[in-house]
């Protein structure tokens, strides 16, 4: 883990990743000539929430953090997946899955998470390549002798 993923990561949870989310229901819903109602607008809050739910079950950050990409490819999906089933099941129970275009949700459930997984890909490929290599270290020198002020000067 680096110095800079921790808050990449971070922005990424809390924001890019719900504007995406939200973001591609509103381009599916455009792209297919579909008008965009109040109820893709409860769809879309809907979204967020349970976007953020699942994430916090599964977390697919930690494996970002650690590079780790093809486990993180894994958790993104897997954490999609359970949004979809999640909102599919809210749809169905609250009786308003009829409210929605078949083509826009199909549509929708198929391109986020490939998106969601690009904009983490770029992201990571934007990332200061000298920023990576530097590690995150902490070290506590107990003391003010010439010793520890030696030691602190080699570190």
């Amino acid at each position: 883990m680096t110095v800079h993923d921790i808050p990449l990561a971070s922005f990424f949870q809390r924001v890019v990743d719900p504007l995406i989310i939200m973001g591609m229901l509103y381009v599916c819903t455009t792209v297919l000539g579909q008008p965009f109602t109040g109820y893709s607008l409860v769809l879309m809050i809907l979204a967020f929430f349970i976007w953020s739910l699942a994430c916090q079950y599964i977390n697919p950050y930690r494996t970002w953090r650690s590079g780790r990409m093809l486990l993180f490819a894994r958790d993104i999906f897997a954490c999609w997946a359970m949004a979809v089933l999640l909102l599919w099941l809210i749809g169905v129970a609250s009786g308003l899955s009829f409210k929605y275009d078949p083509q826009v949700m199909v549509l929708w459930f198929v391109a986020t998470p490939l998106v969601l997984l690009g904009s983490h890909l770029l992201a990571s490929l934007f990332d200061s390549g000298a920023a990576r290599d530097q590690s995150l270290r902490s070290v506590v020198l107990v003391g003010a002798n010439d010793v520890s002020v030696r030691f602190a000067t080699t570190l």
